[in-house]
């Protein structure tokens, strides 16, 4: 786990830094005014002109000097200090007072190495516009298919994953696969299709999928009782939604009819007698999971 100090003081840290810039760099600038009369009366003798290039050099020379790079502290764990650093020693410790003012202290054993470098502060900047991008995604989800109470299986547990790819029209195709915990632990294998009905950083969408659902596990005892599973076909329709919060994440919630069938069959040990049943499942499948392009 890794972290970079930053806040938003330290913008208003920064401006502070302007300021003070700006206020150093207005007395050159008072001065050059002032001299203006006195450049008229000499009529531009040679003494008014090397005036003037000395304090254009001030001048040149303070934009220069305010131009500093900021200290870099790097972290073996992977973290950064920005700042300016008040103290080090080389076989000891570092101090470093950030960005928005607080004071941070290292021994040098943690320290991965110290620089000075450029740092965009983020004034004049335009953010990154957050859209969904064509391409390979990945649609990673939980959920439960919701039933009545008088039902056995009242809200099954579902973990899905769908391997896929964007187009630039909106639409995704992918493959699914997963586990399901219905009767029996079962594995989906299924087709999805999504098509997004806007650009942007939330993004409503219509799917639907369909495939066949196997049974991980096809036979078992109970009692006298043996049990043999076989899987079945399986189908959804819904909407979504996709909410992006940074550059290729984004949170997915979805609301979908669900159908599902499977059967079992039930043979007795004292007389061989064999009874098949057949489990079908029309449910509201309500999923939460991440989108990553």
């Amino acid at each position: 786990m890794h972290f970079e100090v930053d806040c938003f003081a330290h913008k208003m840290h920064d401006g502070h830094h302007r300021l003070r810039r700006s206020r150093n760099l207005s007395i050159p600038i008072f001065i050059l005014w002032k001299m203006i009369p006195e450049l008229k009366e000499e009529s531009m003798n040679k003494i008014a002109i090397e005036r003037l290039f000395l304090m254009i050099a001030l001048i040149a020379s303070a934009t220069l000097l305010s131009a500093q790079d900021v200290d870099h502290v790097y972290l073996k764990t992977g973290s950064v200090i920005r700042g300016n650093i008040k103290e080090i020693d080389p076989v000891d410790h570092v101090k470093i007072e950030d960005l928005c003012g607080n004071i941070w202290y290292y021994k040098i054993g943690d320290v991965e190495k110290i620089t000075a470098e450029p740092y965009q502060t983020g004034f004049g900047v335009e953010k990154e516009s957050l859209v969904f991008n064509h391409g390979f995604v990945n649609m990673t989800s939980l959920g439960f298919l919701a039933g009545s109470s008088n039902n056995m299986q009242v809200a099954p547990f579902s973990l899905l994953m769908v391997n896929g790819y964007r187009n630039s029209l909106g639409i995704t195709t992918g493959i699914g696969v997963g586990i399901e915990f219905l009767s029996t632990n079962y594995m989906p294998l299924f087709l999805d299709l999504r098509y997004d009905f806007l650009d942007g950083d939330v993004v409503p969408y219509a799917m639907a999928k369909g495939g066949y659902s196997l049974p991980l596990s096809s036979d078992r005892s109970e009692y006298d009782i043996d049990y043999s599973y076989t899987g079945g076909p399986l189908g959804a329709v819904g909407i979504g939604l996709k909410i992006k919060s940074r550059s290729h994440f984004a949170w997915d919630i979805g609301l979908m009819y669900r159908y599902q069938k499977t059967s079992y069959t039930e043979i007795y040990d004292w007389n061989q007698q064999e009874y098949t049943y057949a489990d079908v499942y029309n449910r509201i499948e309500i999923r939460l999971g991440f989108y990553i392009d």
